[in-house]
């Protein structure tokens, strides 16, 4: 315990420590608990740092920043101008086409394979397994169980009384009217419900779509402006912060460049690919191959069964099904052992053990957004690690 205490104290006389473990508590406290009322802020800032990259480049050229991010910025309104109205839209009809037409048959076949190999259990457990168990001569029946057989049984003897029957019957009309009513009275709830909520999402939307585009702009046109803002608040004495920033700037940039052009390579690839063969549904199965690739590991796995699911049911056990499966293997094997490594060769290389618990981590507290920003937040972990002053190790006694 006293080990602990020292190495707190001597941490804490850093100033430079105290300075970036103070900026990293303020960032996370900020985003944990005011990520949602900030989320507009946080998606221009995002993407602002992206467009910034490509603005350096041409300003590298020799193009004055003003015109570089005039000249980006209006690509960037192109490229969400197609993706709201080209793309969405073909991945929604296609969506709709898919959930109307082809699940329906999905269910349908999958319900009738179940139910075909519940019928053949059944065949082979009373005629099959019962004359493998039993022997095949059975004892011969007295004549009084031969009377016994002969009977009918006791209900037959009995018929059901007219009224009886009718009394039953009105009972179960009545019981069906309630139940269709009491189904429609929570289906107009839920109705409601998901129009309010639609109508607020609606609103949201649109306020993202005016909000954020605006933001980007004013971030990658005054850039300077802002961080000299926020770099007064500062102390002069902060290399160590610097040194951290630069080496989380330097892997993300490189990590975020890097699965940009891979998630577009693998989309196009297996869109190609399973255009070639029939494949239903193909521009939105690709698109989630494609961004499988965020989630290293797990994503290439976990995109097998729709695959198999949708290739299996369309194309039966067939050559055409195990090419399917086999074409798509061959993707993700070009991409871990190919593509990633060349696209991703200046990012630092973390562990698998360590992408999988970022993943959990991150994931666990932001969703899907941190899922997404695991890998770059893991080696923002990294770089402090590395940078982190190391303390000289104690003279040895003699």
């Amino acid at each position: 315990m006293d080990l602990i205490k020292q190495w707190i104290r001597r941490q804490l006389s850093n100033p430079q420590i105290v300075m970036l473990a103070g900026i990293l508590l303020g960032v996370f406290l900020t985003i944990f608990f005011l990520g949602d009322i900030l989320a507009p802020v946080f998606a221009a800032l995002v993407i602002a740092y992206l467009l910034d990259g490509i603005i350096l480049r041409i300003q590298r050229r020799g193009a004055p920043r003003l015109a570089a991010v005039c000249g980006v910025y209006v690509l960037f309104l192109l490229a969400v101008f197609m993706l709201f109205f080209v793309v969405i839209p073909s991945l929604v009809a296609e969506l709709d086409k898919f959930v109307r037409r082809d699940v329906p048959g999905i269910v349908q076949n999958a319900s009738q394979d179940i139910r075909d190999a519940y019928t053949k259990y059944e065949t082979f457990k009373t005629e099959r397994l019962s004359n493998f168990i039993n022997t095949p001569t059975s004892p011969a029946l007295n004549p009084d169980d031969k009377e016994a057989e002969s009977e009918p049984p006791l209900s037959s003897q009995a018929p059901s009384s007219s009224g009886q029957g009718q009394s039953e019957g009105s009972l179960n009309v009545e019981r069906l009217t309630e139940s269709i009513e009491a189904e429609l009275t929570e289906l107009g709830r839920t109705a409601l419900t998901l129009s309010i909520t639609s109508l607020k999402s609606v609103v949201v939307w649109i306020l993202y779509l005016v909000l954020v585009p605006v933001m980007v702009f004013f971030i990658l046109k005054d850039k300077e402006r802002l961080m000299a803002w926020f770099a007064q608040f500062l102390p002069q004495e902060r290399g160590l912060t610097s040194k951290v920033w630069h080496e989380v700037n330097l892997q993300t940039s490189n990590y975020v460049r890097g699965k940009f052009w891979e998630v577009m390579i693998v989309w196009g690839v297996t869109f190609l690919t399973f255009s070639l063969f029939g494949l239903r549904a193909t521009l939105l199965i690709s698109l989630f191959v494609g961004l499988s690739v965020l989630v290293p590991y797990v994503g290439a796995t976990v995109m097998y069964l729709p695959i198999a699911i949708i290739g299996f049911y369309q194309f039966g056990a067939s050559s055409t099904f195990v090419w399917l499966i086999i074409a798509y293997s061959i993707i993700q094997i070009l991409d871990g052992n190919l593509l990633a490594p060349i696209l991703m060769s200046e990012a630092t290389s973390l562990h698998p053990i360590a992408v999988i618990v970022a993943i959990l981590i991150f994931g666990g507290l932001w969703g899907f957004w941190g899922v997404f920003f695991a890998i770059p937040l893991a080696t923002l972990i990294n770089s402090i690690i590395k940078a982190w002053p190391m303390e000289p190790a104690p003279p040895s006694s003699s």
